[in-house]
């Protein structure tokens, strides 16, 4: 949007600008060289005095003025959870501090001076070097238009389209492949597609769908409820395939490991572990828990798949496999200490004596080895000439977010459906986060899942996302682009600094429910620890819940998360508040990774970043952005 037309200052606005002067040279005092020395203002009347209180990244004090550590000080709490006039009460050590917030600004910084000011409604601000002028402050979220409050809102219940209902009638038994942008209907059409089978079914009839989320799990249970298709499992992956490894081979350790490091994941997820896999069973080995050890303990077989890969496993990562097939397979502390006195190896906290040290993964399995046992398996019993352990058989197997599923596990899937059953498979490669995946196209998935003949179905048509929004997102993936109209829809912020970013996400989505009580809002970080981060700064001012197990409620409220979290779901309202280079730098898995958190938007997106913006945005955003105040 266009920044907002100024005006001069009044002699009130005028009194800020001089009162936030004048505190800056009281705490120059103290911090002389300091070039922000704080971020933010509060005047607090407490027992019929009034004081001034700053928040800053350290606590100083200053003649007449204290200034307290924004991130940790009792007092910040405050700031963020008081409007002006607002009374407040705070503990602090053992004494309960109470008054009334009188005032309430975010402060701005260049070379040391005060160059801008936000306080209620206005911007004072001088950045450009001029005099002091009055802005309105940026709306940065706007609320639905009151027809669309409080009205429920569920992907699974539209009007397909011709496209859409093309894949939902196709005759049991054929398989199909649905393709689409994010927001394009894949997961809507796949499920109605399983629910038409199943009501067409003259007999029993087994069906699953395979997820790669536990949020998009619930939101999958939910939807089967709503098409009537009850009885259908839906599991994330490493369940399903942990369920179905431990019918087949006796002895699995129930625990799965914690430690496994990036490079061990990849290369047990890698393709080139099938030379590894074709060397071992020529040996014709016992398959169980044992082959395991055999396969991922042998220095010879570890570096010889590490050669096969190309280049694509690091050499450090042989040493890390053998190192953790060594922990897996060492005894436990409860076993070491077995003749013990079990009450005397229990922790006090209950966890395992193991927890939080390097043998944590004593006595595990990894989920990425149940695919590689029924493979091994299958090799074993075909050089044999035997029969190889089946997995439970399906009528119906839906895959959806194919495209996060590595080989081996797309090989277990497809020997998974019975003779005659369908096989239905949902993705978007530009929506592949996950490094370990080995991602090698959609033919090449379907022959991994064993599926020579089958429909493919692109779908067209965006049914979430703004046009303002899809338009940032496909430039976001491919800067190549064309680009597309521009709107508050799909808006930008810049800040200098985090506090400022937190005070205005909190009276942004403050101010939001005060007129939309029905909004559902994702604050979506890159990785969870960045989601825990902020998640903590913002409960200071709002209600809202942290999201890292796919608990979500699908109902109004904030839930902050991160990417992988938040795959297949949507929100009316989606904030990325790390929309940074730290953050987002410019590689191809860093477009996927901010593309699908954009396109989680059914209303507005809102892109913050401090200080400098992702390179992905280069030419995504309008010409005429000027942080911190425009918006696309």
């Amino acid at each position: 949007m266009e920044l907002p037309a100024s005006e001069p200052l009044e002699p009130q606005h005028q009194r800020v600008v001089e009162e936030q002067s004048a505190l800056r040279e009281a705490v120059r005092v103290v911090a002389p060289d300091v070039a922000v020395p704080y971020f933010a203002h509060m005047r607090l009347q407490s027992g019929g005095r009034s004081r001034d209180v700053l928040l800053g990244p350290q606590a100083r004090v200053a003649a007449g003025v204290a200034v307290v550590d924004w991130r940790t000080a009792p007092l910040a709490e405050v700031f963020f959870g008081c409007e002006e006039g607002e009374e407040y009460e705070v503990e602090v050590g053992t004494r309960t501090l109470a008054g009334t917030l009188l005032e309430r600004s975010l402060v701005g910084f260049a070379d040391g001076e005060v160059v801008e000011i936000v306080r209620g409604g206005d911007v004072l601000t001088r950045r450009d070097g001029g005099d002091w002028r009055r802005l309105a402050r940026p709306a940065w979220l706007l609320p639905r238009a009151p027809q669309l409050r409080g009205r429920e809102r569920s992907p699974i219940e539209v009007e397909l389209d011709r496209a859409q209902r093309q894949v939902v009638e196709l005759p049991a038994g054929r398989h199909s492949l649905v393709l689409g942008e994010a927001g394009f209907g894949k997961t809507t059409v796949a499920l109605h597609r399983l629910a038409a089978l199943r009501r067409a079914a003259t007999g029993p009839f087994r069906a699953a769908v395979v997820v790669p989320t536990d949020g998009l799990r619930r939101l999958t249970e939910a939807l089967l409820e709503r098409l009537g298709a009850e009885g259908v499992e839906v599991r994330l992956y490493d369940h399903w395939a942990g369920a179905q490894a431990r019918r087949a081979f006796r002895g699995l350790p129930r625990r799965e490991s914690r430690d496994a490091t990036a490079g061990v994941i990849r290369f047990k997820r890698h393709p080139a572990l099938r030379e590894a896999l074709h060397e071992l069973a020529a040996r014709r080995p016992r398959i169980g828990r044992a082959a395991l050890l055999h396969l991922f303990g042998d220095r010879d077989l570890v570096e010889h798949a590490a050669a096969a890969a190309g280049g694509a496993i690091a050499a450090h990562v042989v040493e890390e496999v053998l190192e953790h097939a060594h922990v897996q397979f060492s005894n436990s502390a409860e076993d070491e200490y077995a003749h013990v006195d079990a009450e005397r190896l229990q922790a006090l906290d209950g966890a395992s004596l193991d927890d939080g040290t390097p043998m944590e993964d004593a006595g595990t399995v990894d989920a990425e080895d149940y695919a590689v046992l029924f493979e091994l398996d299958r090799l074993a019993a075909a050089a044999g000439g035997a029969r190889p352990i089946a997995p439970r058989a399906y009528d119906c197997l839906v895959v959806d977010e194919a495209q996060e599923l590595a080989p081996l596990e797309l090989a277990l899937l497809g020997r998974s459906l019975a003779r005659g059953g369908t096989m239905i498979v949902a993705g978007d490669a530009g929506q592949q986060i996950d490094p370990t995946a080995s991602f090698a196209g959609w033919e090449r998935a379907m022959a991994e899942l064993g599926v020579a003949a089958y429909e493919t179905a692109t779908l067209e048509q965006s049914y979430r996302c703004p046009p303002e929004v899809t338009a940032l997102a496909r430039r976001i993936l491919d800067p190549a682009a064309p680009a597309g109209p521009a709107g508050g829809r799909a808006a930008l912020a810049r800040f200098d600094d985090e506090c400022r970013l937190a005070a205005e996400l909190t009276d942004a989505l403050r101010a939001l429910f005060a007129h939309d009580a029905s909004a559902t809002v994702a604050v979506i970080t890159r990785a969870p620890e960045g989601a825990r981060r902020l998640a903590g700064l913002l409960r200071r001012g709002l209600t809202l819940r942290l999201v890292l197990d796919g608990d979500f409620q699908f109902q109004a409220g904030i839930n902050v998360t991160h990417v992988q979290e938040s795959k297949g779901l949507e929100f009316d309202y989606v904030v990325v508040p790390d929309a940074s280079a730290a953050a987002y730098p410019d590689a191809p898995e860093s477009r996927r990774a901010l593309y699908v958190a954009s396109t989680r938007a059914t209303h507005q997106l809102l892109l913050a970043a401090v200080g400098r913006f992702t390179p992905l945005l280069d030419g995504a955003a309008s010409p005429t952005s000027s942080p911190p105040h425009e918006t696309e």
